[in-house]
């Protein structure tokens, strides 16, 4: 029988890749859109709008997903570990691909082009914070 912990812990790491998948795929469609725009410049107010809704949107998810983890599920050491992992990786990587002494071990990745404006790098980062969080706060019994 599963334990109600495993089954929170596993709904936790899917919700982490959906929300991760979500930013990469905002990601994705606001390049389209500039893209877009470099052709025919008739984008520009919906460029403006999707910058406001999908950071909105994306701000929600965040936050339930911070909900779920923190205050619905029990702790799991092991579901915090993987969040910290994960969301250090993704935010340390763009440091990591042109450090000298790791690029040998450590190709270069093209679907994590990453720059500190990205929403994938953004969402990795408050997914590591919800992964300390995870660790360092108390729960009520």
């Amino acid at each position: 029988m599963i334990r109600k912990s495993t089954y929170l812990g596993a709904v936790s790491i899917i919700g982490l890749i959906a929300v991760l998948g979500i930013a990469w795929s905002f990601d994705a469609f606001m390049q389209f859109l500039n893209h877009r725009n470099a052709v025919s410049f008739s984008l520009s107010p919906v460029i403006i709008w999707s910058f406001a809704l999908i950071a909105l949107l994306l701000a929600v998810i965040l936050l339930l997903l911070a909900w779920f983890v923190l205050i619905q599920a029990p702790r799991n050491v092991w579901v915090s570990l993987v969040f910290i992992v994960i969301g250090l990786f993704i935010v340390i990587y763009p440091a990591l691909v042109f450090t000298p002494a790791l690029c040998c071990w450590m190709p270069y990745i093209g679907l994590l082009q990453l720059s500190l404006t990205r929403y994938l790098f953004s969402s990795a980062g408050f997914v590591a914070i919800i992964g300390l969080l995870n660790l360092v706060l108390p729960r009520r019994k």
